[in-house]
């Protein structure tokens, strides 16, 4: 499936969600088990102010991006992960 992330439904996203689950397992041998809590850790240092100044510079300056991004709100996971594809293809489509 072919979307605009501006207009992905709550479905739609479940749906982009279960798809990287499989690819990741299939195209890399990596269980979900294993990428979903270091994508927790990521948003939750991100959005932390403690964390955020500790982070290595490169780290800093994609989270400064994520935080103008979502204000003080963190992010779902599954948004955080719209937000990083659109962040790195500059595309506002996703293809899952």
């Amino acid at each position: 499936m072919r979307k605009r992330i501006s207009e992905m439904t709550p479905a739609d996203k479940a749906s982009f969600l279960e798809a990287t689950k499989r690819a990741l397992l299939k195209e890399q041998g990596v269980p979900w088990e294993i990428i979903e809590p270091k994508i927790q850790s990521e948003i939750d240092a991100t959005f932390d102010d403690a964390q955020f100044v500790k982070m290595d510079p490169d780290s800093r300056i994609d989270a400064a991006y994520a935080r103008k991004e979502f204000g003080d709100k963190k992010p779902s996971l599954v948004d955080y992960m719209l937000w990083t594809a659109k962040f790195v293809t500059h595309s506002d489509v996703i293809e899952w």
